[in-house]
């Protein structure tokens, strides 16, 4: 069985409030993500930390799990840990799809076939748009317990560069096993980014 966890804890700074709560297409980017992993993935968590009080009330979490990551000033990593350990003890989990709270251009099409895809235990699934590989990834319980205990001390850089921890960036320089599926069209990006609405 697999789980998801969406990934909306940051600051936010550049937008001068809550990023989940900007529109897009009639909705806030946070609900839009939500409702489309909640259509496909029955376990899902929604990881929240700056804001969270406000965000709660504002938005519709549908069924998924909230949890507050009170280090979210750490960066994404402990954003990570903390859906992680949440759901570590459920052992019928055998992999979750993390996703981005802030790119609301998520296809469905990109959920089912990384939840169709058979892999090993030990390898990660990671879409790849157009050349360019990107977000929701695959990741088997098999790494859980390395990503949990993640520290500065592990990353290469300065503080700035474990507050911008990558997923893809860390599976593919530990050399790990990655499946690439590929699709054609371009990979979901973060809602300041884009510019087509």
């Amino acid at each position: 069985m697999k789980a998801a966890i969406i990934l909306a804890a940051g600051e936010s700074s550049r937008m001068g409030f809550p990023k989940q709560l900007a529109e897009y297409k009639g909705k806030t980017i946070l609900e839009t993500v939500v409702e489309t992993v909640s259509n496909s993935i029955e376990n899902s968590i929604v990881v929240l930390g700056h804001e969270n009080e406000t965000l709660t009330e504002k938005i519709d979490f549908k069924n998924s799990t909230i949890l507050i990551n009170e280090s979210w000033e750490e960066g994404i990593i402990s954003s990570i840990r903390t859906g992680l350990f949440y759901l570590s003890s459920d052992k019928n989990i055998d992999g979750v799809l993390i996703f981005m709270g802030d790119q609301p251009a998520i296809n469905s099409e990109v959920i089912e076939k990384l939840l169709l895809t058979k892999n090993d235990d030990d390898e990660v699934v990671v879409p790849q748009y157009r050349y360019e590989t990107g977000y929701p990834i695959l990741i088997p319980r098999y790494f859980w317990n390395k990503l949990e205990l993640i520290t500065q001390d592990d990353i290469d850089g300065d503080d700035s560069v474990f507050k911008n921890f990558d997923l893809i960036d860390f599976f593919e320089s530990s050399e790990s096993k990655m499946k690439i599926l590929n699709f054609n069209f371009l990979k979901p990006t973060d809602f300041d980014k884009q510019s087509d609405f």
